[in-house]
């Protein structure tokens, strides 16, 4: 079930994301979208033979939104249908998971808008929806699909077949979202030189954590025990999927990222939180890692009853487009805040709301 009520329309860059409808089902780019051969020519399925077949499928997706709370989206540029695509709610393999799936107008392709809707559904996923995790089963002759959903954050856990599939084909590749893992960790356990290893890697490719680059470690470790042992601290992380995890989710494959969930014990500010020390690895960097660990940093905040959530960041690192992406508002700025061996640099917060709406200012 869906954390809170989650909003239906997203906006990226350049799309409006929207429930599909039972009008979407009878409009004819729809349709065309999903009985033209060529848009099927990289793929095992094949288009649907007609436009009423289309047209039945395309209705049972849309009234997943009114029966679920999810479902595919129609993206809109400038007002106008470009494709379709999200997360809708399957069961494989008798599990409960949401399916990735984009489709663009054949006008729309080659321009990065599927990775732009598969992103966007991840990402919705993650903070919405973090008990079901996103799936994506992908013939490997369609390398430029198997490449969208890698930049969602999806990873690949093998080969997996079903009945469906051509005999005389390679079995599809099973891509699955990063599993996000909540609770404290024990020095002396391999997570946690995990969490300080990745904490170095970062302040050494110039993330701005709180330290500078070539932090010694003494430091980092430091800092990382001081938030793990406050009482109102959560660590939040984010690891890789394994192909054990198809049947038993408690395996975990590598670190992709962390960050700590913050929570005041005061009255006034209880249904406040901030988030700290927020870092993805700096070698997995395109592939939305950054937005898949904000989101789950919000599910659990959302969780834990926090309407609002703050993050700082350290100016001049780009971050607050970032953030701004993610739904946040600046809400102060110290400039020269933060003094650096390198110079000073503005603090800045900002703030978002956890149940979608715009921060009133």
């Amino acid at each position: 079930m869906p954390i809170g009520p989650a909003p239906s329309t997203v906006t990226t860059a350049r799309l409006m994301l929207r429930p599909m409808t039972e009008d979407d089902a009878c409009d004819q780019r729809v349709l065309a979208w999903h009985t033209d051969p060529r848009g099927y020519e990289l793929m095992y399925e094949q288009p649907y033979p007609d436009a009423a077949t289309a047209a039945g499928r395309l209705r049972s997706w849309a009234d997943r939104w009114s029966s679920v709370g999810v479902g595919y989206w129609i993206a809109e540029r400038d007002g106008v249908p470009v494709g379709i695509g999200g997360v809708d709610p399957l069961t494989f393999e008798g599990r409960d998971h949401l399916n990735l799936y984009y489709r663009l107008d054949p006008s729309a392709r080659g321009q990065g808008l599927a990775r732009e809707i598969a992103a966007a559904g991840t990402a919705y996923a993650a903070e919405w929806w973090p008990d079901r995790p996103v799936l994506a089963r992908i013939a490997p002759t369609n390398a430029p699909s198997v490449k969208v959903a890698r930049a969602a954050g999806l990873l690949d856990v093998g080969a997996r077949r079903a009945p469906q599939d051509p005999k005389d084909q390679p079995a599809p590749r099973l891509l699955r979202s990063p599993l996000a893992r909540v609770g404290p960790v024990t020095a002396g356990d391999p997570a946690y030189d995990e969490l300080l290893d990745l904490w170095c890697r970062v302040n050494d490719s110039g993330g701005a954590v709180g330290f500078e680059a070539h932090a010694p470690r003494e430091a980092v470790a430091d800092a990382l025990e001081r938030h793990l042992a406050d009482a109102g601290t959560t660590l939040v992380r984010l690891h890789a999927p394994t192909s054990l995890g198809r049947d038993d989710p408690s395996p975990t494959g590598q670190l992709l990222g962390f960050g700590f969930v913050v929570q005041p014990t005061h009255v006034a500010v209880r249904h406040r939180c901030s988030l700290m020390r927020v870092m993805t690895d700096p070698e997995q960097r395109g592939a939305n890692l950054g937005c898949l660990l904000m989101g789950a940093l919000h599910a659990h905040a959302r969780s834990q009853g926090c309407e609002l959530v703050q993050i700082d960041y350290r100016g001049g690192t780009g971050l607050g487009a970032f953030y701004q992406r993610c739904g946040y508002v600046e809400t102060g700025r110290v400039p020269g805040g933060l003094r650096f061996s390198f110079g000073d640099r503005d603090d800045v917060a900002m703030t978002r709301r956890l149940d979608g709406l715009p921060l009133r200012q």
